[in-house]
């Protein structure tokens, strides 16, 4: 069965393609997350700063504020990834749905195969076991005693 062999390359190359893509599409989440993660800490460190140096204090607002806009434009990207994840997981089982049904088209077809297969043997075993009977019945009494 050429053709659904084919068939079953092509949905494992789709699969592993569609697969890469999930776990692209992680790596950008996590850097994303990191990204957030870096901007608490360097809000964290200025608060610090701020409570201890009185010149610093006066440009901490507006340092809170870009770095809790900065924030939340990254929240946005994180859940617009986490949405593109959750499409190409589904694109994934998909993939993996369809490369199943060619691989047990592929099984029953190759075990309808082996069973016909079988079924020769055994018509021919059959056969052989009955020609051998015939020509023992055929043989004059004499010989077989």
């Amino acid at each position: 069965m050429r053709g659904v062999d084919g068939l079953i390359r092509l949905w494992k190359w789709r699969l592993d393609e569609r697969r890469r893509i999930v776990v692209d599409l992680e790596i950008l989440r996590a850097g994303i997350e990191r990204q957030m993660a870096k901007l608490d800490e360097e809000l964290e460190w200025e608060r610090k700063v701020a409570t201890q140096n009185y010149d610093a204090s006066f440009g901490f607002t507006s340092y809170r504020k870009a770095n809790r806009e900065r924030h939340a434009n990254l929240e946005v990207s994180r859940e617009e990834v986490i949405d593109r994840i959750k499409a190409a997981q589904e694109e994934v089982n998909a993939a993996y749905r369809e490369l199943k049904k060619y691989e047990l088209v592929l099984e029953n077809w190759e075990r309808r195969e082996r069973q016909k297969q079988e079924r020769r043997e055994q018509a021919e075993m059959d056969e052989a076991g009955l020609t051998g009977f015939r020509r023992r019945q055929e043989q004059p009494d004499s010989q077989t005693g």
